[in-house]
């Protein structure tokens, strides 16, 4: 797969190898009807529904029908060599894409692309200047990829199918996606592009979570990079990285959270630069610091030149406003910390003099490249600028008394947005040479490290990001963030071969980097939707630092969250949401669906406890700039929001059934009901997560929550729902709640106008919604069709209704319950005579379904039963809610 990058590290290791199993040549035909000529059985395959497309069920079928080897060498033949043939045309030579290697079972033959990357420069170039077969052109090639794609997409081949071959397959449709997008200069991909961009979800994650673990990767950062990665070149690049670390052990990390960095303070040791060092420390006194910041001012700290470690000296400097200063952004792990005083052994404060001056002169090396100035003229303005000088948390954030500690804190978010410079030193990082890896390894390590991990290091390096001020130490040298944006800037519009990973480097980078935009005001605050999406799969090792750090980004004053009302540092989360509506920000009324532990506090039930929460259900929720989609928080009675909304309500069961639900039909699961709308259309409801990972809100079920709850309701944010089946996105988010009696509302009264009526409801469970298949739909229209006509004419209803109603006055207890259970049997009996009937068989096979007589039983079952739920009486998104 030489199509894909790897990193300059990974040189020399065995890289993995395709085999070459096709069984015949490409003919040099037509790649759209390639099935039906080289395999008579199947038709001309052709992609329906949303965008990309899929295979008719049919066509899928058929084609999962065949065996390993059969599938392979049609594939290979067909997507692999066929593919090429069809978009490159001459540009290629066929026996270039096959060379034979040696295996532990000899010689054998393998696919090779180490020819596709100048071949595609070519044709882009040609294509770009007119000169390509005119037959080539953007429509035809994104519809041949679509094929391409959907042939990928067929779930039954996850068994049957070479992992690395459906690789070597979806990396090449991704390949000439990309370099289709450059050579017709599609440049806005959300709105233009044609071709699939969801390659990377062809491969199943197993596959690479596999081959990262075994390279030492974290499994944290595994469901991370699984979870936001776009490219199948990035994820190619990753798995080929070797992340393994002697020093910090992953085994106690799980998919939530890392805890190889998370620091214990109780046992906490200040490292010296090497083993065999005993250097002592150097201390700064509190009392010298607290005065300090009493003044508004900074602790900056210079460390004199020496001779000797035993001759270094350090001064406390007052900060100015003219003052030059490098902040450090560290990782506590790596032994830089200090949590019983503000102290740092010699060697560390000689170490850290020598990375500063290489910064300052680094930095000025840049700005003169930047300026084009002469060099002479740099250096004399080099002389006449102030010295810098340094900050460290270690020995400028007072350790003891705490107010002295709050004020710094304070002072934390000016602190890094007036340094000069801002250093990242993280031990994982600083074993790198930049000489001998090239940037785009550099890049993923830094985005890939410790430093990104950690909660507080998302502030130290957002806010010097948005002016440049942001360095990384590697083992010789410092590279600045502006390098690594400019090199994945330039490759992702000019690199085919690497245009998948620098987009996710950008993306990555993003993450952080974007967080703020450029502001002359005193205090600019990030967007809160950013700030959610930058915490994902960090973490912290005291949590109640996470509300002052939130503030922080949100260029909240941090005062108040610090000290503050009750100063209990548990309360400080209550204390953020309580002041950011009296900011410029708004409560995005999606946090509600947000899955994580809640407040306690009346009138805060509704408010996530912590953001730091990372599962599936809570990824792509962010914040609005439109005022319909903000929540408006009150006094006492919880967030006031406008959203979309329905009645929810059990079906009732069949006339003369018994009152006691009975649990006849498998359909009806703890977690999982079938819904039914007023137009006769069905959906899955479910649980958004398990039990054992969501017990937040509750921890019964669903079919509990529906069974007991009173004057339920379903509200959700989604505009377009109900979706219609076989829609692009078909999952929709919900909250169940319960809306409280109307105070003083009594029978008969007037109803309050909808548009100013105020539902005060309690959040009972998060859910998702799911439209059936066309297909599907069907099938339920039958079973709906029959149960009511078994409704209306089954004699065994009949006779439990009337023993039910105890119209059997003769009758004892005991020959009642006999009668019951009789009249049960008859009643399966009735359903089973619907379900095997042929009009049932040919409703149901016309559909395009497989006939399922236990399934249509079971169906016909639930229906009879009421084991299902109605959605009624839905509202607008003017609705108005009160969740707490």
């Amino acid at each position: 797969m030489d199509h894909l990058p790897y990193p300059g590290s990974a040189n020399g290791r065995k890289k993995t190898v395709v085999p070459y199993v096709c069984q015949e040549d490409y003919d040099g035909g037509d790649f759209m009807t390639y099935p039906s000529r080289r395999r008579g059985s199947l038709p001309n395959l052709h992609t329906v529904g949303p965008f990309p497309g899929q295979l008719l069920d049919s066509h899928q079928m058929q084609l999962a029908s065949l065996s390993k080897q059969e599938i392979g060498s049609f594939y290979q033949t067909w997507l692999f060599f066929g593919l090429i043939h069809e978009i490159l045309g001459s540009f290629y030579v066929p026996e270039d894409l096959i060379y034979t290697c040696e295996d532990q079972h000899g010689h054998t033959k393998a696919v090779s692309t180490s020819m596709l990357a100048p071949a595609l420069d070519e044709w882009v170039a040609r294509v770009q200047a007119g000169r390509v077969d005119p037959s080539v052109t953007y429509a035809h090639v994104a519809q041949c990829l679509c094929l391409t794609h959907a042939a990928l997409s067929i779930q039954a081949f996850r068994s049957h199918f070479d992992p690395n071959i459906k690789l070597s397959l979806a990396s090449l449709g991704q390949t000439f996606t990309y370099a289709a997008n450059k050579a017709f200069n599609i440049t806005d991909i959300v709105k233009n592009n044609k071709c699939p961009s969801t390659w990377r979800r062809l491969i199943d994650d197993d596959y690479w979570n596999g081959r990262l673990l075994a390279h030492g990767w974290c499994v944290t950062e595994v469901k991370l990079i699984l979870d936001t990665t776009l490219s199948l070149q990035t994820l190619h690049f990753l798995a080929c990285l070797d992340k393994t670390n002697s020093e910090h052990s992953h085994q106690g990390c799980d998919t939530r959270q890392c805890t190889a960095y998370q620091n214990d303070l109780e046992g906490y040791q200040t490292r010296h630069i090497s083993k065999e060092c005993d250097c002592e420390e150097l201390s700064i006194d509190a009392e010298a610091l607290y005065d300090i910041l009493k003044t508004k001012a900074l602790p900056l700290i210079r460390v004199r030149p020496s001779q000797t470690l035993g001759e270094l000296s350090i001064d406390l400097v007052a900060s100015q406003p003219t003052s030059r200063y490098v902040a450090l952004s560290h990782v506590w792990a790596d032994g830089l910390g200090n949590p019983d005083a503000n102290a740092l052994p010699r060697c560390q404060l000689s170490n850290l003099r020598k990375l500063v001056q290489e910064l300052d002169i680094a930095a000025h090396s840049r700005d003169t490249r930047d300026h084009r100035a002469k060099v002479k003229d740099a250096e004399e303005e080099h002389e006449e600028e102030e010295e810098l000088l340094l900050w460290c948390d270690t020995l400028c954030c007072p350790v003891q008394p705490k107010k002295a500690k709050h004020l710094a804190l304070e002072y934390m978010y000016r602190t890094y947005r007036n340094a000069t410079h801002v250093l990242v030193l993280d031990a994982s990082l600083m074993q790198y040479n930049v000489e001998s890896l090239d940037i785009d390894e550099v890049s993923m390590r830094i985005l890939t490290s410790p430093w990104m991990r950690r909660l507080w290091t998302l502030q130290e390096g957002a806010l010097p990001a948005v002016t440049n001020r942001l360095w990384f130490q590697l083992t010789h040298t410092a590279l600045n963030l502006r390098e690594f944006r400019m090199n994945a800037h330039e490759k992702y519009f000019s690199s085919i071969s690497r245009s998948g990973l620098a987009g996710d480097i950008l993306k990555r980078m993003g993450s952080f980097a974007n967080i703020f935009v450029k502001d002359n005001s005193e205090r600019p605050g990030a967007d809160l939707g950013k700030v959610i999406e930058a915490l994902h799969h960090r973490s912290v090792s005291v949590p109640s630092d996470e509300p002052l750090l939130i503030g922080n980004l949100l260029g909240i004053d941090s005062a108040p969250i610090l000290n503050g009302g009750d100063a209990a540092d548990a309360l400080r989360i209550n204390r953020l949401w309580r002041m950011i509506p009296s900011t410029r920000h708004r409560i995005p009324s999606n946090l509600l669906f947000r899955i994580g532990p809640r407040l306690a506090e009346p009138g805060l039930k509704w408010a996530p406890a912590t953001l730091l929460i990372d599962n599936d259900a809570n990824i792509g929720i962010q914040s609005s700039e439109s005022e319909n989609e903000q929540g408006i928080l009150t006094a006492s009675d919880g967030l006031l929001v406008r959203l979309h909304g329905f009645r929810l309500s059990l079906a009732s069961r069949a006339k003369g059934l018994p009152s006691r639900r009975k649990g006849t039909s498998q359909l009806m699961k703890p977690n999982t009901l079938f819904m039914k709308d007023d137009s006769g259309s069905w959906y899955l409801m479910r649980r958004n997560l398990p039990v054992e990972q969501d017990r937040f809100l509750t921890d019964k079920t669903l079919a509990e929550i529906v069974e007991e709850g009173r004057n339920l309701w379903v509200i959700y944010p989604d505009s377009q729902f109900p979706r219609p089946p076989g829609s692009k996105a078909q999952v929709s988010v919900g909250l169940i709640v319960e809306v409280e009696p109307e105070e003083g509302a009594e029978a008969g009264a007037e109803a309050e106008d909808e548009e100013t009526a105020v539902k005060k409801t309690h959040a009972k469970l998060h859910i998702n919604i799911v439209p059936l298949k066309t297909s599907t739909q069907a099938w339920f229209a039958v079973a709906a069709a029959f149960s009511a006509q078994l409704a209306s004419d089954s004699v065994a209803l009949r006779n439990l209704a009337a023993i039910e109603n105890g119209l059997d006055e003769h009758s004892s207890l005991s020959s009642s319950f006999l009668s019951q259970t009789t009249a049960l049997e008859e009643l399966a009996s009735e359903i089973h005579q619907m379900a095997t009937n042929e009009e049932a068989k040919e409703a149901i096979e016309a559909a395009g379904n497989q006939f399922d007589i236990l399934l249509t039983e079971d169906l016909i079952t639930m229906m009879i039963w009421g084991h299902y739920v109605c959605m009624r009486e839905t509202v607008p998104r003017t609705q108005r809610w009160c969740v707490d």
